[in-house]
């Protein structure tokens, strides 16, 4: 079994493309954090996949086309680790899925460092990647962090550490889109604009 370990600003890490994509994420359970995934189609279009809604967002359990799934919420428990998963069955018309931490600001204080999310992806083949919450700082208004993508090429899938968080007090979900960069605007990036999407919904 290889194991990466990533953090920010590593370089991408290659897994091999499998039937079955496991994304789990988890954290002290005296929280109720939440995952939610954002697919982005290779024609533009974008899907979220969550336990609950968004500002004209309704809560989806998994892909129209059921590609990639949400295996439930866990909720907060007393002692321990509590963790969420999302199943991805990558599919030619799949360009990339942006997995996205939250916890709403109904929970109370408490920040992605004190709770220590990370977040691990499993393709069942024996290759795992770890991204874990490195650079998030105790701002105990910060709720939601994008640890990390994968990305979806003829040659495998990509992982990128990334580790994006929303500006304090955001309840603002991510916007990711298809961007075209570089010279003459040739190479198509997946972007991922910060607190630009929907507002959560209450929790």
């Amino acid at each position: 079994m290889s194991t990466i370990n990533m953090t920010k600003g590593s370089a991408p890490a290659r897994m091999t493309k499998s039937s079955s994509i496991r994304v789990r994420c988890w954290w002290d359970s005296r929280t109720d954090y939440d995952l939610y995934a954002l697919v982005v189609y290779t024609d533009g279009r974008v899907e979220t996949v969550a336990t609950f809604p968004a500002e004209g967002v309704p809560a989806q359990l998994a892909t129209a086309d059921g590609a990639v799934k949400h295996l439930g919420d866990v909720g907060r428990q007393t002692v321990g680790v509590a963790e969420e998963i999302i199943e991805i069955a990558l599919d030619d018309s799949i360009r990339a899925v942006i997995p996205v931490a939250y916890s709403a600001q109904s929970n109370g204080t408490g920040s992605f460092f004190e709770y220590r999310v990370s977040m691990e992806l499993d393709n069942g083949l024996g290759d795992r990647v770890v991204i874990t919450a490195e650079n998030a700082n105790n701002n105990s208004r910060i709720y939601t962090c994008v640890p990390g993508m994968l990305e979806n090429t003829p040659d495998g899938v990509n992982v990128h550490a990334l580790e994006h968080y929303s500006k304090p007090g955001s309840e603002n979900r991510p916007l990711v889109s298809l961007a075209r960069q570089g010279l003459m605007k040739k190479t198509e990036v997946v972007a991922i604009d910060m607190d630009a999407g929907p507002r959560n919904a209450y929790k």
